[in-house]
């Protein structure tokens, strides 16, 4: 008995590749935990920055490449910050436990900020979308190019998220 001339199976419709958007139904984010170049429907970090055009797919690209290198301009910024304070303080007779405590606190809040922004951008690591990781990448190696200390040796850079 031919069980298939009493079923959808055998039919030219095929189901899976119907569309299952209603009207008034929104795009979803979709939430990747394996590794993607599928960029559709990705949001990052938030909710609102919710990618679901190609237009937006490149301006978010952009956007990452430029938060990217604008992060390599605040490791240098501290970093230039860091050592002007210190000379300044060092060339001071009269260095008082008061100025000193200000330092410590004032580099305290700066590293804090400096480790919030890394690992923003290893949240946007986490999309684990292969163009978003590029970005990233491109933006670092773009900011150290324009930022980046030639004094500074490789080995004293850190590729951790902070």
């Amino acid at each position: 008995m031919d069980h298939f001339e009493h079923s959808d199976v055998g039919s030219t419709v095929s189901y899976h590749n119907m569309d299952h958007n209603m009207p008034g139904m929104e795009d979803k984010c979709s939430m990747n935990m394996l590794f993607t170049w599928d960029w559709k429907n990705t949001c990052i970090v938030f909710k609102w920055w919710h990618v679901k055009t190609e237009i937006g797919f490149v301006l978010s690209l952009l956007a990452i490449v430029l938060l990217g290198a604008l992060y390599e301009f605040v490791k240098a910024w501290f970093s230039k910050w860091e050592r002007n304070e210190l000379a300044t303080l060092g060339a001071s007779n009269a260095s008082t436990i008061t100025q000193e405590k200000r330092f410590k606190i004032k580099r305290g809040v700066l590293y804090g900020f400096q480790v919030i922004y890394s690992f923003w951008l290893m949240l946007v690591f986490m999309t684990y979308n292969g163009w978003y990781m590029l970005a990233v990448g491109v933006g670092a190696g773009l900011g150290n190019c324009i930022w980046g200390s030639s004094s500074e040796s490789s080995s004293s850079r850190s590729l951790s998220c902070h």
